[in-house]
């Protein structure tokens, strides 16, 4: 059980986005939700509370999750940022060079699994 440190969940899949949303709150978390990056990012910018954000690495359009996670961390450096994908290359096909504070998490994922991811990154 956490402290109730807000996390935001970004998945453009409804059901993966619902199982994330409820297996983060089982876990202790306060949680809010978007669909797409540019709703992540807004969220981000209204809400500094702020303090992990668990995003799919493929969302239907937009910024990537890595893109995402990139820009982020230029303006909230602290946040910790877990990206998650189906695909265990992701990390390697974004080829992006990913701060520390940035995890990965390949799908499919169970409670226990984001639950130890958490706890590292938090």
């Amino acid at each position: 059980m956490q402290d109730g440190a807000k996390l935001l969940v970004v998945d453009d899949d409804t059901m993966l986005l619902e199982f994330t949303e409820r297996a983060v709150m089982s876990l202790g978390y306060s949680c809010v939700t978007a669909t797409d990056a540019t709703s992540a990012l807004s969220h981000l910018q209204g809400d500094s509370g702020i303090r992990a954000v668990i995003i799919d690495m493929r969302l239907g359009n937009g910024p990537t999750g890595a893109d995402f996670a990139l820009q982020a961390l230029q303006k909230w450096p602290d946040l910790g940022v877990i990206l998650t994908s189906g695909d265990p290359h992701a990390l390697q096909v974004a080829g992006k060079d990913l701060p520390q504070n940035v995890g990965f998490l390949p799908k499919p994922y169970r409670r226990r699994d984001l639950a130890d991811r958490l706890s590292g990154l938090l």
